[in-house]
């Protein structure tokens, strides 16, 4: 009875839950999926181990050391560290992460925090660095003019029905693509709250094959269908998106007579792609690269950073 009360229990406090704002707002994410998320943040992928020796590891790669407070708090201190709101009111690790990539190429990559780093590092020094992940992080940021690797951020609304431009980074098409597969997306320009930076160029966002209509009888093409379901902000937030009234009215506006209708989104293709290239015999294609708008489908409260010169 006694092991089934304390299994009870240890069940219980990995249930413990609280609110994080910024990457994911208003949610209760037990300790056991912080550091999930956090490994995925960080590795690209989650990792093996105790709880303890994962926690272990996550803050000796950022810190360059451990703490000995419960699981509880070293999960919640590190999510808000990474994903969430420092307790100094600051950016997150990942705002700034991504503020590095978009002051030196005006884009945002994506990908495991770490291997974004050490990119970085080879671009500007010509080899990756040593040490630990925040030290090497405030370096770069001082390196791009952001001095004690302090960004300034700002609480913004990005109002629903925003319109925003994205790229397809991978083909689609009703030979190749079947329904749940994901949909990849980026972001095709900076997005702005007055001059408060929301959306960096090359922020990715996540959909999925909602339908996938084969050719038939009487020259019916084939058709794929994509639902759009949100895009990183540049402090980590979800937005989410879909493909509305206004962002096919701005589709069609900017396509013009080289878009193509398909699925109910309004496509233009890669530069020397024009709309009939996008039927093949009756099958459909939607090459990497292919441009559409999508619009928010609701007020984000998010952290985004103020522009400067």
């Amino acid at each position: 009875m006694r092991k089934q009360l304390a299994s009870l229990m240890l069940t219980f406090i990995f249930c413990v839950t609280a609110v994080v704002p910024g990457f994911a707002a208003n949610v209760n994410i037990p300790a056991a999926d912080k550091i999930k998320a956090m490994e995925v943040m960080l590795y690209g992928a989650a990792q093996e181990g105790s709880l303890v020796e994962r926690m272990d590891n996550i803050e000796y790669d950022v810190n360059g050391l451990t703490t000995s407070e419960s699981i509880l708090e070293r999960a919640d201190d590190m999510y808000n560290y990474l994903k969430g709101k420092p307790e100094d009111g600051g950016a997150a690790f990942v705002t700034r992460l991504n503020t590095v990539e978009w002051r030196l190429n005006e884009s945002m990559s994506g990908g495991p925090a770490k291997a974004r780093i050490e990119v970085v590092e080879k671009l500007l020094n010509g080899k990756a660095a040593d040490g630990a992940l925040s030290i090497r992080l405030e370096e770069l940021l001082e390196v791009v003019s952001y001095e004690g690797g302090v960004v300034p951020v700002q609480e913004v609304t990005l109002p629903k029905d925003s319109v925003i431009k994205v790229e397809f980074t991978k083909e689609l098409g009703n030979k190749i693509s079947k329904v749940g597969d994901e949909v990849g997306f980026k972001a095709a320009d900076n997005l702005y709250v007055n001059d408060v930076l929301v959306l960096p160029k090359g922020a990715t966002g996540v959909g999925k094959v909602k339908k996938v209509v084969q050719p038939g009888m009487f020259g019916k093409d084939g058709r794929v269908d994509v639902d759009f379901m949100f895009i990183n902000g540049v402090d980590g937030t979800h937005i989410p998106v879909f493909v509305g009234e206004l962002a096919k009215q701005q589709a069609k506006s900017y396509a013009g007579a080289a878009g193509a209708a398909i699925g109910g989104m309004i496509i233009l293709g890669p530069v020397g792609v024009i709309g009939g290239a996008f039927v093949k015999g009756s099958s459909v294609v939607i090459p990497e690269g292919s441009v559409t708008y999508v619009q928010t489908s609701e007020d984000v409260i998010m952290q985004g950073v103020v522009y400067t010169e």
